[in-house]
């Protein structure tokens, strides 16, 4: 049996500010099987409404997101209510023959969904359209190989 292990990556925008980066401690290993996003905004009634990203850094470039290996989580327009907007995801990609080409279901013609794999590289939480003061936190669920 693997071993399931959560990572927390936690973002404040600076003052002045309307990004913001995190990356793990840690390089990363295993299957992505769930991640946990909960917004908190600077105050009760702010409306900022950040655009949250996870991606697979490239160890030769790992600060470069343009570089990134893959893009694990995108979502946008979050936060502006956090109560509503705090939630859990499972991201997934398509399935690949061995040739790199996309593998659909006959029938329907929808890709086949697998879940992510991370190969030893850290993550990086990527945060725009925020307000100063917000706080995005990231709860990665791993299943470690």
């Amino acid at each position: 049996m693997m071993k399931q292990t959560q990572y927390k990556l936690q973002n404040t925008i600076a003052t002045g500010a309307t990004t913001g980066q995190t990356f793990s401690t840690k390089p990363i290993r295993g299957t992505i099987v769930a991640i946990y996003i909960q917004f908190t905004n600077t105050t009760p009634g702010s409306s900022s409404d950040r655009d949250v990203n996870i991606y697979e850094m490239n160890p030769f470039d790992d600060d470069d997101k343009a570089d990134a290996l893959q893009e694990i989580l995108n979502i946008g327009t979050l936060g502006a209510a956090p109560a509503d907007d705090n939630g859990v995801y499972y991201p997934r990609r398509a399935a690949q023959d061995i040739t790199g080409t996309n593998l659909v279901f006959i029938a329907s013609g929808e890709i086949i969904p697998v879940r992510f794999e991370v190969f030893g590289h850290k993550l990086l939480l990527d945060i725009t359209a925020a307000a100063a003061g917000d706080i995005t936190t990231a709860y990665v669920v791993v299943e470690e190989f």
